[in-house]
């Protein structure tokens, strides 16, 4: 069953989720105190044999508490165990509960950055970590250091006093050095994330930048970026690491002084000799909680991070889902007031964009480079949100449709292939294999699909067919004309009742556009409803409609022969030729 995405009942997915987690970590907890406890079986053992043992040179009491500790230290190992795999089932819970939400918060909706959703998953991957890692464990066993500090002061006031002072110490030194590393941490955590994008993108572009003589520089400037982010990382390092030699120090310094205050208290007969060890160990497991903290403080101010951010995510609202399965539909489309800004902008790529598409009707967006086609195509797609106005398909609004049901009736093409690592047959068919399996149904579609749009030969001609894997720079492996024939067919598959494509005739030459027409010629006979950009006019004989766009707004939305023939022309006039501009 595939997951699904259902509406949290605080509206944070994080929270509800970490709600669901709560019986582990509590019962984790539990265990924490029951292996603290079994922590002082050590210093009752030492105290028993010097204050019992050793005076009466008991042989079978010696015994005896040697099984004792060695019972204890099996069910102390056992408890810990037991520890580490609730919060082992704890991170489990936590990714089958969160990551489906997550992922489908990113790949069903528009809502944040492309960065912002990049980082989301790794952020949840590192909380993730973080609940069965060491930090955890250390959280756990510091509440727990106020009782070890009671035991301390139950052996003699000052042996309290001085655990007491200590654990402060070790704590407010903790505390400055998460203060003094904190800031460095957010900002170093971001310019490595930053450069990380840009080294992936710079990859990606390497050809580019081969032919362009642009090598040198890109080289320069990542090592520049990457030069500058070892440093910082190192002087926060530096820090952290006086900051935990300094607890160290203090930590077995402080140990010697219990052992040494110990040892005066017995001098002058204030307790037993056996306090004096036991003095020491419990001093050291009241301080061991700080330091392991401190320890760890870069993991975690990393998760720290990783919470605040993921948990600004998933506040962020929900993609639209419906609870009413709706008709299919018949592929009328209203377009009502659409606008379209660029991000963190006012200017707009689209205003006021208002016209209708009936059932069966082929329309075509020309218009000049950077007129708004491809932008267009994305907001009735529903690939990207309007900032005002509305797209209606089949007189529902795009919101008030199942996602997930309606592209299973919507064709889309965008002007890059978009292709996915995986063989070619996955791509056509859009991992339907995934969710039903693999089968002859889907095979039959994937052909029909492939042969629709004219893929099926060249399909055949690649190393290994339909299952010839692709790479995962954008379909990598095939020539731009193959990767939009396999995208062609993509959009094809399943016989959807819309398609909406975008340039499809980019990198075809005479004979491949002449195939296209013939495909659309068909999906108007079987009466999808088709909406196509092109920058070249051998598109138009097969459209019904033509819709020309400038400046993100309608110059003109007629019909086809109407468009071409023009008005009548005055006497002497040359009516001007209908043309059409490259990408918008």
């Amino acid at each position: 069953m595939s997951p699904t995405l259902s509406s949290s009942p605080s509206g944070n997915l994080l929270h509800d989720t970490l709600r669901r987690c709560r019986r582990h970590l509590w019962a984790a907890a539990l265990f924490s105190g029951l292996v603290n406890i079994l922590y002082l079986v050590p210093s009752i053992f030492m105290l028993q044999v010097y204050d019992r043992v050793v005076p009466t040179r008991g042989e079978a009491t010696l015994l005896l508490l040697t099984l004792i500790l060695g019972v204890s230290l099996v069910v102390f190992a056992v408890l810990d165990a037991v520890r580490m795999r609730l919060l082992l089932r704890a991170s489990m819970r936590l990714e089958r509960s969160a990551a489906p939400g997550i992922l489908m918060r990113i790949m069903g909706s528009d809502v944040g950055s492309t960065g912002r959703q990049l980082q989301a998953l790794r952020d949840f991957d590192t909380l993730r970590g973080t609940m069965a890692g060491p930090i955890m464990i250390a959280l756990f066993d510091a509440p727990w250091a106020p009782i070890y500090i009671a035991i301390s002061f139950l052996l003699h006031p000052w042996i309290g006093v001085l655990a007491l002072l200590s654990s402060l110490l070790l704590a407010v030194l903790a505390w400055a050095g998460d203060r003094t590393t904190a800031t460095a941490t957010r900002d170093a955590n971001g310019r490595a994330m930053l450069a990380n994008r840009e080294q992936d993108f710079s990859i990606r572009m390497a050809e580019v930048a081969r032919v362009l003589g642009m090598r040198n520089a890109l080289v320069t400037r990542h090592l520049l970026e990457r030069a500058d982010l070892v440093r910082r990382q190192a002087d926060i390092a530096a820090t952290q690491s006086r900051f935990l030699g300094i607890t160290k120090f203090l930590r077995l310094l402080l140990q010697s002084l219990a052992l040494a205050l110990g040892a005066l208290l017995a001098i002058r007969q204030e307790i037993s000799g056996g306090a004096i060890f036991a003095a020491s160990l419990l001093l050291g497991r009241a301080l061991q909680p700080v330091e392991q903290i401190l320890g760890a403080l870069k993991p975690l101010a990393s998760a720290r991070q990783a919470w605040g951010n993921l948990a600004a995510f998933c506040a962020l609202p929900e993609p639209g889902t419906t609870a009413t399965k709706l008709p299919v539909p018949e592929g009328r489309i209203d377009v009502r007031a659409l606008t379209v800004r660029a991000p963190d902008s006012d200017r707009e790529i689209l205003s006021d964009i208002s016209f209708s598409v009936e059932p069966g009707q082929v329309v075509a967006l020309v218009g000049p480079s950077g007129a708004g086609k491809s932008t267009l195509l994305r907001a009735l797609a529903g690939a990207l949100s309007p900032d005002s106005g509305d797209v209606r398909i089949d007189g529902a609004s795009l919101p008030d449709w199942n996602p997930e049901q309606l592209g299973h009736h919507l064709g889309y093409m965008p002007q890059s292939p978009s292709l996915f690592p995986t063989t070619v047959h996955a791509n056509i068919s859009r991992f339907q294999a995934v969710l039903a399996g693999d089968g002859p149904d889907i095979d039959d579609r994937v052909v029909a699909a492939a042969m629709q749009a004219g893929a099926h030969p060249l399909i055949l001609g690649l190393p290994a067919g339909y299952g010839t894997m692709l790479t995962m720079a954008d379909g990598a492996g095939l020539s731009a004309g193959q990767g939009q024939a396999v995208a062609l067919a993509r959009a094809l598959y399943g016989d959807p009742a819309i398609l909406f494509l975008d340039e499809p005739n980019a990198h075809l030459d005479s004979e491949g556009e002449a195939r296209l027409v013939q495909t659309i010629e068909a999906l108007r006979a079987r009466r999808a409803t088709v909406v196509v950009s092109t920058h070249r006019t051998g598109l138009l004989q097969a459209v019904d409609k033509i819709l020309l766009l400038k400046d993100g707004r309608i110059q003109l939305f007629d019909d086809r022969d109407r468009v071409i023939r023009g008005p009548a022309p005055a006497q002497g006039a040359v009516p001007p030729p209908v043309t059409a501009g490259g990408a918008g």
